[in-house]
């Protein structure tokens, strides 16, 4: 089980599961809502009550991935961009097997067009960003500056996917040095 002790919600998680159980061997566009509920022992139309579709049980994975990541951040209490880094591969190394399943199934892209927003959420989660924090002072200074933080986290991300294919692996607190000694 990919999501074990994470998703509190039974039914959901045995969604969850089946489509990335299901990924292991099928394409993603082969894979049915049937394909799905009949994986989870799920009739069709439970698995309509929690998503409208499988790309809604995609990006409430990715969700949930981010979630996890804002919980390591919390638990290592991370400040600096050196702990955070820490954290942030600590979080990866924990559910490797899911990075690299959705790098195989070229499904990456459901976390990295949405990164920006996934980000903030979790700067939220985590205090980084008050989460009273006025929304047009965030998109104001968002539109300042833009560019420096789609590069720093492309970058980020970029790196991240070099990362998982390495064998074997840096450690964490390799990456956050390397990582580091770049953004500062």
């Amino acid at each position: 089980m990919y999501f074990e002790g994470i998703e509190k919600n039974q039914t959901r998680l045995f969604i969850i599961n089946s489509l990335l159980e299901l990924l292991e061997k099928r394409s993603y566009n082969s894979i049915t809502i049937n394909m799905i509920a009949d994986r989870a022992a799920l009739g069709r139309r439970t698995f309509y009550r929690y998503f409208k579709t499988k790309d809604d049980a995609m990006k409430y994975i990715t969700e949930q991935l981010m979630d996890q990541f804002a919980d390591t951040v919390i638990r290592n209490d991370s400040h600096g961009i050196e702990e955070v880094t820490i954290a942030y591969f600590q979080f990866w190394e924990q559910y490797i097997n899911i990075l690299l399943l959705l790098k195989k199934a070229h499904l990456l892209y459901f976390i990295e067009d949405n990164l920006t927003d996934l980000i903030i959420q979790v700067a939220k989660k985590v205090k980084h960003i008050p989460t009273n924090f006025p929304a047009e002072k965030l998109v104001k200074l968002y539109e300042k500056h833009h560019y420096e933080f789609s590069i720093k986290l492309a970058g980020f991300w970029k790196a991240t996917i070099i990362w998982c294919e390495e064998n074997p692996r840096k450690s964490p607190e390799e990456m956050a040095k390397i990582i580091t000694a770049l953004l500062t």
